[in-house]
């Protein structure tokens, strides 16, 4: 296949905790085949793969960081109990060490290849594109996942998980200079997802009903408003599979992990790899193909 015919792109990596390890895959195999990226754009884990890569380090510097992070050092050092805030994590303690060991203190703006973090405004319900600001605080609201993390507020909002709005952040890469959009998904299976469709079947359910409509009716003026406010959210959230705009591409990776092994980084990271491979050699068999076929007089 031409290269050149690929390039530039634009990246919009999608979330799955630990299962977002497979974005580093990703990213080594477009280096591998000599495909650079214009523009990233990324949501909860995707956000801080896209992070990294937009500021420059390079796949195999990214694979180092994610492959050395100890979850028990981790914790020690980045985790702030937030019960009073209506959520396991608080969150700040988790940005400076984001800012102090991963992003030191880069913003958005200053970053080597345009940067945009998805992320969702908690009463509307709508998407909040991150074009500026703090690195690491922006990544810090595109992971708040409700009753996990606390909301995140920026600007008079109070933001949470990027992914409640799109689960491939391809809204958020359309605001960045992009000539062919290609996303990544590494959460939950889409087709024929049992868990997909429990999570769905709970979302029917009476007690869901009855959050959705008290969550409409509060304002979040406190955590534990907010907290529900967010639930509803989430809940929703798995109403709708992945959208593909037209002219864009999705690469569906599964790694064979739990969202919360961060530990199993590197079957993810291979993963994220060999999904590559199948959808790379996919493109080159229908690029042989209509090759031969305008060889053999078919585009006359």
């Amino acid at each position: 296949m031409n290269d050149a015919e690929w390039m530039p792109i634009g990246l919009a990596l999608g979330g799955g905790t630990a299962r977002g390890a497979a974005h580093v895959g990703m990213l080594k195999g477009f280096e591998r085949v000599g495909v650079s990226v214009e523009a990233y754009a990324g949501t909860s884990f995707g956000a801080i793969i896209a992070a990294m890569a937009a500021l420059g380090a390079p796949p195999l510097e990214i694979e180092r960081v994610v492959r050395r992070q100890n979850v028990m050092e981790l914790w020690a050092q980045s985790v702030d109990f937030g019960l009073h805030r209506a959520a396991l994590i608080h969150g700040e303690r988790f940005a400076r060490w984001l800012d102090r060991t991963v992003f030191y203190g880069a913003r958005i703006e200053e970053a080597e290849t345009p940067l945009a973090i998805a992320t969702t405004e908690l009463h509307s319900g709508t998407l909040r594109v991150l074009r500026e600001g703090s690195v690491a605080e922006a990544v810090r609201a595109s992971c708040a996942l409700p009753g996990i993390f606390g909301t995140v507020p920026i600007e008079g909002e109070h933001l949470v998980d990027g992914g409640f709005v799109e689960p491939v952040p391809f809204s958020t890469l359309a605001a960045l200079p992009a000539s062919r959009m290609i996303g990544v998904h590494t959460g939950l299976e889409m087709a024929g997802s049992t868990a997909l469709e429990r999570l769905r079947a709970i979302d029917r359910s009476r007690p869901a009903r009855t959050l959705h409509r008290e969550a409409e009716r509060l304002r979040g003026r406190n955590p534990w408003s907010r907290l529900a406010k967010g639930m509803s959210l989430s809940l929703r959230s798995y109403r709708h599979d992945a959208r593909v705009p037209d002219g864009a591409e999705l690469i569906v990776t599964a790694p064979p992990i739990a969202w919360w092994d961060f530990h199993r980084s590197p079957e993810a990271i291979a993963a994220g790899e060999r999904a590559f491979d199948r959808w790379w050699d996919g493109r080159r068999a229908k690029q042989t193909k209509e090759e031969a076929w305008v060889a053999q007089g078919g585009g006359a």
